[in-house]
């Protein structure tokens, strides 16, 4: 039986699927290479916010102010990120 499990980011849940989403490439990273740096380690905390949000703007049409505050939240319920507090507004 194949496995069809597709691993999804500790840090915002974005699926990874091709070798490219993985943080580095590298399949065995926990998180996205939106999320973390190349050696797989996350990205500040703001930064992600702000990349997430982007994506919401981009992808989704949602206004910005919105957008922060849904990815600042969803971020927030993330394992990577519990507790985790945002500057941004």
């Amino acid at each position: 039986m194949t496995d069809t499990h597709c691993p999804s980011c500790g840090s915002c849940g974005f699926p990874m699927e091709s070798e490219d989403d993985f943080a580095g490439g590298n399949r065995d990273a926990a998180s996205c290479s939106t999320c973390a740096d190349s050696n797989g380690h996350l990205k500040p905390f703001d930064t992600v916010v702000a990349l997430n949000a982007d994506y919401f703007v981009r992808h989704q049409g949602i206004d910005l102010s919105a957008a922060v505050e849904l990815a600042r939240t969803l971020l927030q319920s993330m394992p990577a990120w519990a507790g985790k507090q945002s500057t941004l507004q």
